[in-house]
């Protein structure tokens, strides 16, 4: 990926990210190295997202800073409406 597209991307993301951590959301977020993350939004920063992970079960309850050029997929966690 060029780094025009690349830069796009994580300007995208870091949008998502404000929107998210002011609605309080849990986001999904998948590392290029297959970790995944089921998490809240602490701090948006322009090179990192610092997360509150409730999943899974080993990293649970732990809080982690992510560059956001190592993350492959970030998204809205959507409720289970029952």
């Amino acid at each position: 990926m060029d780094k025009e597209k690349l830069m796009e991307k994580i300007l995208r993301w870091q949008l998502l990210a404000d929107k998210y951590f002011q609605k309080n959301k849990n986001v999904f977020i998948k590392k290029l190295n297959g970790n995944i993350y089921f998490c809240k939004i602490i701090l948006v920063g322009e090179t990192k997202i610092r997360v509150d992970i409730y999943a899974p079960k080993q990293r649970a309850k732990t809080i982690e800073s992510i560059d956001w050029l190592n993350i492959e997929t970030f998204e809205e966690v959507e409720e289970n409406k029952r």
